[in-house]
């Protein structure tokens, strides 16, 4: 009987592995964008783990289960700060990604329980790291990451100062933007293979936004995104969030329809549908973090940060 239980748990596990990525979807990505309040529900933590944050800032946010993550910079190191949202709301632990020369951590999204976040040499700016974790590793998450994509290059070109990441007709899609988000390079690996561990992110289009059409945009204005998210729906959509303030100081998510062939090749194509301004409170800024996070029911809520944190920070929440 003991030997029969085994099996089973075996089978079990040897199923959750394969299948592993259970991301949620929204029934229509566009419409519950749209369906954002514009202001927000005021959230303050408590941090008394010492912290040098001298020569950089936050520059990214999103919220997982019972939890933040915000990823930053300073002169000697990137790292990520880990939140637990409970009747304390307190810092639990900071997190050293890498040292420098890879010290600036930007803009990343979570999907399902995987982390995607570009760590980049912000002063050479010839040379960057896309990381993606497995949040749901039981030890050694941020020191053994699942895969990495090393970018090397033209100055500036090869940054990657914002990522997001989901699952689109059977592939796992990355999207790393570079420096002011100029570019948008698109990676993608068949997503059997990302479960089980052994694939690999293939580049296989990008995106030039100084030569992007924009006629039949909502309007023309292509920000410097500090934070990017992707996301698909049920109605098999591929979108893409963009978070910025723009030249008026004002806080801005734009939503844009993102369409590309998987193999690389053809019908690639980049449309904004909306751009919503948002209000924020006590030095929230998206041009230092913001994200969108879907729960498990297909809710969507947008997270933002101040540029630094402090014995108690405030961050934003639009749902």
């Amino acid at each position: 009987m003991l030997s029969l239980f085994y099996s089973f748990w075996y089978l079990a596990k040897s199923i959750y592995w394969f299948f592993p990525v259970q991301g949620t979807e929204t029934p229509d990505f566009p419409q519950t964008f749209n369906a954002l309040e514009i202001t927000p529900l005021e959230t303050t933590f408590t941090n008394h783990i010492p912290l040098d944050q001298n020569g950089g800032h936050l520059q990214g946010i999103q919220k997982y289960e019972d939890r933040l993550f915000l990823s930053g910079s300073s002169q000697i190191k990137s790292y990520m700060v880990e939140v637990k949202l409970n009747k304390d709301n307190q810092t639990a632990n900071i997190i050293e990604l890498m040292p420098e020369p890879f010290r600036h951590a930007g803009g990343f999204q979570v999907f399902d329980h995987y982390l995607a976040v570009g760590i980049e040499d912000n002063i050479q700016r010839t040379i960057s790291k896309v990381m993606v974790y497995d949040l749901a590793q039981n030890e050694n998450i941020w020191s053994q990451p699942l895969y990495a994509i090393q970018r090397e290059g033209e100055y500036e070109r090869v940054t990657a100062g914002a990522v997001g990441i989901t699952s689109y007709k059977e592939n796992m899609v990355l999207a790393v933007a570079n420096w002011d988000s100029r570019d948008i390079d698109l990676y993608s690996c068949p997503l059997e293979a990302f479960n089980l561990k052994k694939g690999s992110f293939k580049l296989i289009n990008s995106i030039s936004t100084s030569s992007l059409p924009k006629e039949n945009w909502s309007d023309p204005q292509w920000l410097s995104y500090q934070n990017i998210n992707l996301f698909s729906d049920r109605e098999g959509g591929l979108f893409l969030v963009g978070f910025a303030k723009d030249q008026q100081d004002r806080q801005v998510a734009d939503l844009f329809e993102l369409t590309f062939d998987l193999s690389g090749i053809e019908n690639l194509a980049l449309r904004k549908l909306n751009s919503k301004v948002f209000q924020t409170t006590d030095g929230v800024d998206f041009k230092a973090g913001a994200g969108i996070s879907v729960d498990k029911s297909g809710r969507i809520s947008l997270v933002a940060c101040p540029y630094q944190i402090k014995e108690n920070t405030t961050i934003n929440q639009f749902q």
